[in-house]
């Protein structure tokens, strides 16, 4: 896809190769040979890939994904290019809806709103230094040093403006909140989805269990084995993605995983309520820590 771009490549990574992405000041050469390493990696196991360039190809699907959604806010390319992106991405994903079509289902099922009815109301992002940061509340080389992993292996620091959030809803949550709850992750699933052929990006499950709600108590047993174990993974994926980098919480991201895999979370909270209000006092950093667990590779 990003060679028959053209010009439009820089563009699309506007947010990677600006002061808040994970390549500030390099260009879609560089992000091409990031991607081949991941390539070389899993065809041949050449083990070239580096944690910086799993963290990359994910955001790069966030950043479609945000593209799609037309939810992009202070990235460096132009309302122009941002169309013209929006545009041209469906069809060369092999899809036949227009961007809109494609994500409306996404949003409605996992988006800000949908996740976070009250984010808007309980969170501003003020313009600010953005220090380099690693980890959530920039406690990620701390945790690197407790874990001994490797200087080599470990995710470099970026940059982003930090979240302000009101102080009551911090104040009745004991689990970190850095951003609220998360509506990327339904955007960079969906765009993982789509590039596994998935038909419907993101909604498949949740859409399956609601047409037969009475068929199983899980509502990820009508996909095979194999498919369900890809499905966990890309959840957990893309949830160690945006915790390890520092974007988002575990209970930031419940809300999402939990759609993505067919359980309706909202639906047993009050209307102006998240995962965070459910799940906020432990659960939720139990609950993805165990899938996190379970799709971790043993290779370090």
């Amino acid at each position: 896809m990003m060679h028959k771009l053209g010009d439009l490549q820089a563009p699309l990574g506007g947010h990677l190769f600006g002061t808040e992405g994970l390549m500030p000041g390099q260009g879609p050469h560089d992000l091409l040979q990031s991607l081949q390493r991941l390539k070389d990696d899993g065809s041949s196991g050449s083990d070239r890939a580096t944690a910086k360039d799993r963290s990359i190809l994910i955001a790069l699907m966030g950043d479609i994904g945000a593209i799609l959604s037309d939810t992009t806010t202070g990235v460096e390319r132009t309302k122009e290019q941002d169309q013209a992106l929006r545009i041209a991405i469906p069809s060369l994903l092999g899809r036949s809806q227009s961007a809109a079509q494609l994500m409306a289902p996404v949003t409605a099922l996992g988006g800000s709103g949908a996740i976070g009815p009250a984010k808007k109301q309980e969170r501003i992002k003020p313009p600010n230094e953005q220090p380099p940061r690693t980890g959530i509340h920039n406690l990620g080389r701390e945790a690197d040093d407790r874990l001994s992993i490797p200087l080599h292996k470990r995710l470099l620091p970026s940059r982003w403006d930090v979240a302000q959030l009101k102080k009551e809803r911090v104040a009745h949550t004991e689990e970190p909140l850095v951003a609220h709850m998360s509506g990327t992750q339904a955007e960079t699933l969906a765009v993982w989805d789509i590039l596994r052929g998935e038909e419907q990006p993101f909604t498949q499950v949740m859409d399956t269990h609601r047409s037969r709600p009475a068929a199983s108590l899980n509502p990820m047993d009508p996909l095979p084995p194999a498919h369900q174990d890809a499905r966990y993974a890309r959840a957990a994926g893309v949830g160690a993605f945006l915790i390890s980098n520092g974007f988002h919480s575990a209970v930031e991201v419940l809300g999402g995983t939990l759609a993505y895999t067919g359980q309706d979370g909202q639906s047993a909270v009050g209307p102006r309520q998240d995962a965070g209000h459910l799940f906020g006092h432990g659960a939720a950093t139990e609950l993805i820590t165990e899938l996190l667990e379970a799709n971790t590779s043993k290779r370090i």
